[in-house]
């Protein structure tokens, strides 16, 4: 009997993407490429074929020293995921001036594989130390077998003989050029953050940079979930989300990444937000001290959407760490998203209903994890009455679950959970009371 790290082990190798040198880790679902010399940072991530990160065409194969990426000179932006401290500012030492900024986003990082096993790969990148801000950066990359669930393990190193206080910053660039088209804007490009029902902002979120207006901006279920449609327009939302989740789904691909962390309301955040949002495009922003003028050229100022998770503030001591991992999920559903949940995203909630002795099953989901959609039918104590496997499922395909069975004797509720190809469980997509 083949198990499932028989099909989807993991697997690590050194390679190139786009001409940079890169570790490949994969499981045979995803792909993860993460590219040491150009700012430690993942370039990209592939659901099957399907790409999720901008990655910057022009500077493939390029790794620009100091002289050539700094603010006289511009910003290499390369693309993918990266780290910064935060928050950003420019009107005292307890602000980072932001991008362009070489050390932290641009140069070399050191690199090393930590684990390979069929289970298991991951690749260690760490930072040259930063004199002005005090900080090195490490961060571990997992891939693991048989689900599309990766970790990234993110420390923050005090490597300066005075105390420092900065949050991580991580943002994931996301490629949001139209996938048939790439010279305009993806209309069918947007994320979800649900919102804090406690939220100290009166709507749950507030806006960083440019027009309060910004027509990107949608508030859904009676103010529980904030939706960004990308538009080539520069705006910024920032949300005290204790959800521990946001969405990104590209409707053009039906692809979807479901990033998780932890949110710790007792605790203060750069900017007041734990998630936040840009959309690059054309426009002004006001940066504090100036204004700065976006131009409305996508070959100098790309399709991008930027979805940024922020840790909690940490006070550190010289040589003290301090570590918040997340977790990246990709799968294949549409839009939008309702909910996330271990097992998957759900785009369309289950529905079950009962008439003449059938039970009729509905839902919209992607999973993480390849194998069989299972329902579960308990009577009215909790005792299960009945098991059956409704069809298989995999992350790169759309789960439509449409069907019809029997009802076993004496159903009350049905729940429907993922079961993987060893037989285990890998979390419910959805529970339904019968009527």
């Amino acid at each position: 009997m083949a198990t499932e790290n028989d099909s989807f082990s993991a697997r690590l190798e050194k390679t190139q993407f786009n001409g940079w040198n890169a570790y490949r880790l994969t499981n045979g679902i995803v792909a993860l490429y993460v590219a040491p010399d150009i700012g430690g940072r993942a370039i990209q991530l592939q659901l099957g074929e399907k790409g999720f990160f901008f990655v910057n065409q022009d500077l493939a194969g390029k790794v620009l020293p100091a002289e050539q990426n700094n603010v006289k000179a511009g910003w290499a932006n390369y693309g993918g995921d990266k780290v910064w401290p935060g928050p950003e500012g420019w009107t005292g030492e307890d602000q980072w001036p932001s991008i362009p900024y070489f050390t932290l986003d641009g140069s070399k990082y050191a690199a090393e594989v930590v684990t390979d096993t069929p289970a298991e790969v991951a690749v260690r990148v760490t930072s040259p130390p930063d004199p002005r801000t005090g900080v090195q950066f490490v961060r571990t990359y997992h891939v693991y077998a048989g689900t599309t669930r990766l970790k990234v393990d993110q420390v923050m190193r005090n490597i300066s003989r005075r105390q420092i206080r900065w949050g991580i910053w991580h943002l994931i660039q996301n490629d949001a050029a139209d996938a048939h088209d790439p010279s305009k804007p993806n209309p069918d490009l947007y994320m979800y953050i649900p919102l804090n029902p406690h939220s100290k902002y009166p709507q749950g979120y507030y806006h960083p940079y440019g027009d309060a207006r910004h027509p990107s901006y949608q508030l859904l279920h009676g103010g529980g979930m904030l939706r960004v449609h990308y538009l080539y327009r520069v705006g910024k939302v920032a949300a005290d989300t204790d959800r521990g989740w946001y969405a990104l789904v590209n409707g053009q691909k039906n692809i979807g990444l479901v990033e998780n962390f932890t949110y710790f309301p007792e605790k203060e955040y750069p900017d007041g937000a734990a998630v936040e949002t840009w959309n690059n495009g054309p426009g002004i922003i006001s940066r504090g001290p100036w204004d700065q003028t976006l131009l409305d050229d996508p070959k100098q100022n790309p399709y991008i959407l930027e979805s940024e998770v922020l840790s909690p503030y940490a006070t550190l001591d010289p040589g003290e760490e301090y570590s918040f991992p997340v977790y990246w999920s990709a799968t294949s559903v549409p839009n939008p998203v309702r909910n996330a949940v271990w097992a998957g995203a759900i785009s369309e909630p289950l529905t079950g209903n009962l008439a003449n002795g059938q039970v009729s099953l509905k839902g919209v989901f992607g999973v993480f994890s390849p194998g069989s959609l299972v329902a579960n039918f308990y009577n009215v104590m909790g005792e299960e009455v009945g098991q059956v496997t409704l069809q298989a499922v995999d992350p790169r395909e759309v789960v439509r679950l449409d069907k019809s069975i029997p009802a076993p004797i004496g159903a009350f509720r049905v729940s429907v959970f993922v079961k993987d190809r060893d037989g285990e469980n890998r979390g419910y997509l959805g529970n339904v009371v019968l009527k």
